[in-house]
């Protein structure tokens, strides 16, 4: 493990690590970071990393894994039209597409929504039609957010994002207890959502169009994702957002085309190649994930180059 020295910019540090796990001391005082190659979960690029702070519309990922959960789980699926809730307005901290109460659209557009253009409303409508279905087959009254909430929090604790608290499936930190998570959590939870080939489809395209049933008619809503950095350097996902307390955040995702290694019996052997990077906290999120998702495959060919070593642990994700 190679520790640098603070450096004043990312160029400089990219041209300087050797290493195959770096510590970054500083990129910014305030900038959280981690990178992790998804088959292996091996950690390439670590700062600040168990830090709780504020994550903003990053929670999102929780809400659209929760909401395909259910939507399997319960074999519903994701045409059945939901309602904007009459609350949604007053506990949204964002209203990105003018979604109104009463407006209807399918959890497959509000997945959209909530994903590429990260609407607060979106994501509340998900979490009132899904937690009030949980509640009703449960058997319980409750109030649909808190039991959606609930979901979310218990998603957490099984993918071991154990400093990690959600209060809301926004992410909008406009509730009386605040929510927070850790870059090395959020890791955890794209690399589930990464996994599923289905919200992989929600977050890699720029641009897409919804529909949304009101009153006056049906509406197509043009929607345009706000991940920059989407098709660039094979990065097809996942998340950026950016509230007042969370500054600027962006969860990506890169594959290379798998590999094929002999083995010394003769038979070959397949691997894939993809890095989850997680930036909070950043004035620039996307340069700053960019360059560092150079720095990540540098890191990870190295490691490769030598034979994959783990000579502690807590290089590990699930140790980290």
């Amino acid at each position: 493990m190679q520790f640098l020295k603070p450096l004043k910019s990312v160029t400089s540090l990219m041209m300087m690590v050797t290493g195959f796990l770096v510590i970054v001391p500083s990129l910014r005082a305030q900038t959280a970071v981690i990178s992790t190659d998804s088959f292996n979960r091996k950690i390439h690029v670590a700062a600040q990393a168990n830090d709780r702070r504020a994550v903003g519309g990053l929670a999102k990922i929780a809400t659209a894994m929760v909401t395909l959960d259910w939507a399997e789980a319960s074999k519903v699926g994701v045409n059945i039209l939901a309602t904007v809730p009459d609350y949604a307005p007053r506990i949204a901290g964002a209203n990105t597409l003018g979604l109104q109460p009463g407006d209807k659209l399918t959890l497959r557009d509000l997945i959209y929504a909530t994903m590429m253009t990260s609407d607060d409303i979106a994501a509340i409508t998900l979490s009132d039609f899904v937690g009030r279905d949980h509640l009703f087959r449960l058997q319980r009254a409750g109030d649909p957010l808190d039991e959606f909430v609930r979901q979310m929090n218990q998603l957490a604790v099984r993918e071991g994002a154990t400093n990690t608290r959600f209060t809301n499936p926004h992410g909008f930190e406009n509730t009386r207890t605040a929510p927070y998570s850790t870059a090395a959590d959020i890791a955890r939870l794209a690399l589930y959502a990464v996994s599923r080939p289905a919200m992989r489809f929600y977050t890699n395209q720029r641009s897409r169009s919804i529909t949304l049933y009101r009153s006056s008619g049906q509406i197509s809503l043009p929607l345009n994702n706000t991940n920059e950095l989407l098709g660039i350097s094979g990065i097809d996902g996942v998340k950026s957002a950016s509230t007042p307390r969370s500054g600027g955040c962006i969860v990506i995702s890169a594959e290379r085309p798998a590999s094929v290694t002999k083995q010394p019996d003769g038979s070959s052997l397949i691997y894939r190649h993809r890095i989850v990077l997680v930036v909070i906290g950043s004035a620039n999120p996307a340069a700053e994930a960019h360059a560092l998702l150079a720095q990540s495959w540098n890191a990870y060919d190295r490691w490769l180059a030598a034979g994959r070593p783990i000579t502690d642990e807590k290089q590990l994700l699930n140790r980290f």
